[in-house]
């Protein structure tokens, strides 16, 4: 192990990790770009995602063998190679087949990048430092979130402006991930895992079953909650205002929502140490929370003010609970697996991640064709409620698995 490449890694993870959490400026102003550049209405918006996600898993047999050959640290640059290309092509795409492709290459590249969590828990076990995974990820979240607030401040100015304008910064800030992506370097014994290694393969005990049915709902659920509930308050905003004045409104409650994710990543740390656990049921909850607030704001007509506020403070949990969780789930699933596993349990997350979310996209769109959003809204409801009851189970069995380990720690002693 060089130390010095080590100590350099340890200083740019989080700023890699964060900066190429997402496509940055992309995320601020996607639906309005989508609608007014693209001239996309909503039902082709949302099938955007369900098509391009449906692709990547049937790529994903494929995509894991690329990664056992190439390893975790030569996964991770070409990930954000592809995410670079993905964001050029999603600016200059001419027509919807282009942006479906763009989106594609866009879910792809996460498939390889999100071998990082697998170099950092490596190079953490490397250093002695194997329970600084949620501090390091919460740091680099921090990165990510305090990066999305200060371009929430100027990306609606920047639309206004020239309308390509935050695309433009969108392909910069990837193409310097894409540089800094070769300092990621996974300097354990399992960077590359064999394919034919029977001991790559998961072991499928009621806990990562658990795990993988809550992180493949709950994580799609937030997505599509975030996209279709700023899809939602678009849609009644412009029932009232012109879209310049719409992308103003949506812009100051973005900034807002990144102003509390900043504050959310921050705090995160604090809240595991207390909570512990419990945040696995705690952070469903909210979820259920914040879309039953948007649905009941959109009901209120007496007042404007009152009825996009509650609106707005829905849409802004959605952001408060979205990264704590996937830092949790990320770290009980690597937690719980051998680290020959890694590989396989990530790209598994991800799979049931796009698979129930290809689901959602799907079945929303088709909704969209002839009913109000408000139905998909709630249909999220329903489903969060569900995911809160199969969190509880999770829960119960995390404390169950501590329980045996701790009984036969005191059997060896």
């Amino acid at each position: 192990m060089n130390t010095n490449k080590m100590k350099k890694f340890n200083i740019i993870f989080p700023w890699f990790a964060g900066l190429s959490d997402d496509l940055l400026f992309w995320v601020a102003i996607d639906t309005l770009f989508l609608t007014v550049v693209k001239n996309f209405n909503a039902s082709q918006i949302v099938s955007l995602t369900g098509i391009s996600i449906i692709i990547s898993i049937f790529l994903q047999v494929p995509l894991l063998k690329i990664i056992k050959k190439i390893g975790n640290t030569n996964s991770v640059r070409l990930g954000s190679f592809l995410l670079l290309l993905s964001s050029i092509l999603l600016t200059f795409g001419c027509n919807y087949f282009q942006i479906v492709l763009g989106k594609t290459l866009y879910e792809i590249a996460y498939t390889f990048r999100n071998m990082a969590n697998a170099v950092l828990k490596n190079n953490l076990e490397l250093q002695g430092k194997s329970n600084e995974y949620v501090r390091v990820k919460t740091n680099a979240n921090t990165v990510y979130a305090i990066a999305t607030m200060l371009i929430s401040l100027v990306a609606s100015i920047m639309f206004n402006a020239n309308n390509y304008l935050p695309m433009l910064c969108c392909i910069l800030v990837c193409f310097v991930c894409f540089i800094l992506s070769f300092n990621i370097i996974d300097f354990s014994n399992y960077n590359k895992v064999e394919v034919e290694k029977k001991t790559s393969k998961i072991k499928y005990s009621k806990l990562i079953i658990l795990l993988l049915i809550v992180y493949g709902m709950f994580y799609p659920i937030v997505n599509e909650g975030q996209t279709n509930g700023k899809l939602f308050i678009q849609e009644e905003l412009l029932e009232i205002f012109d879209i310049e004045k719409t992308t103003l409104i949506i812009g100051a409650i973005i900034i807002s929502s990144r102003i509390v994710r900043v504050f959310s990543n921050i705090s995160f740390n604090k809240a595991y140490k207390k909570f512990k656990d419990k945040i696995e049921i705690i952070l469903p909850i909210l979820l259920a929370i914040s879309i039953a607030l948007m649905i009941a704001g959109s009901l209120i007509k007496s007042s404007i003010i009152l009825r996009f506020t509650i609106m707005s403070l829905g849409y802004i949990i959605i952001l408060f609970i979205r990264d704590p969780f996937k830092v949790y789930m990320q770290d009980l699933g690597l937690k719980n697996v051998k680290p020959e596993e890694q590989q396989t349990l990530l790209t598994l997350m991800e799979l049931y991640r796009k698979l129930t979310r290809a689901i959602f996209s799907l079945s929303f769109s088709a909704i969209l064709i002839k009913r109000p959003i408000t139905w998909v809204m709630a249909i999220l409801l329903i489903l969060s409620f569900v995911d809160i009851f199969i969190s509880i189970r999770l829960y119960k069995l995390i404390i169950n698995s501590k329980q045996v380990k701790v009984e036969k720690k005191e059997i060896m002693v």
